[in-house]
């Protein structure tokens, strides 16, 4: 297994990777779990910076790191099915704390809370809502800045 993580800056012109990144989404979030492609695919990717994992050299994770008013997003965080229970969600949220800076949170699944906190992240309170019908809660990563965990290229 060979893996190598690529960083797209906010405003990066690497179309092809980007379009990687979305194709991830589309099965993960828009096939996978019904989100409306409208939801996933929001206007927000061109301001955004984005994490895409290859295994050998095929695509298959991506994270998205977005600024907001309450300080920087981690979203849209995708592995494809045949390529989970490989540890490469993990890797792709410990990359994206690495990029990330300030205030740091996620609008996490609640299906998804336990990985979550085995990372680190604490809830922000006992708080759920909908988003794209999927019940939600904020969690936030107490921790500020991390290491990467391992080299993050550019393209």
């Amino acid at each position: 297994m060979s893996v190598t993580i690529y960083y797209l800056k906010k405003g990066d012109d690497h179309p092809s990777y980007l379009l990687h990144c979305q194709a991830i989404r589309r099965v993960v979030f828009v096939e996978g779990q019904g989100v409306p492609e409208a939801i996933d695919f929001d206007g927000q990717d061109g301001s955004s910076g984005h994490l895409l994992l290859f295994d050998t050299n095929i695509p298959v994770g991506t994270t998205r790191i977005r600024r907001t008013d309450k300080g920087m997003k981690l979203e849209r965080i995708a592995v494809l099915p045949a390529y989970r229970k490989k540890g490469y969600g993990e890797l792709l949220v410990k990359a994206a704390l690495s990029k990330a800076t300030g205030t740091i949170y996620i609008n996490a699944q609640v299906a998804s809370l336990g990985f979550y906190e085995h990372l680190g992240f604490v809830r922000e309170d006992k708080t759920t809502f909908l988003e794209a019908g999927i019940p939600h809660t904020v969690m936030l990563w107490p921790y500020g800045q991390s290491e990467a965990p391992c080299p993050i290229l550019e393209p």
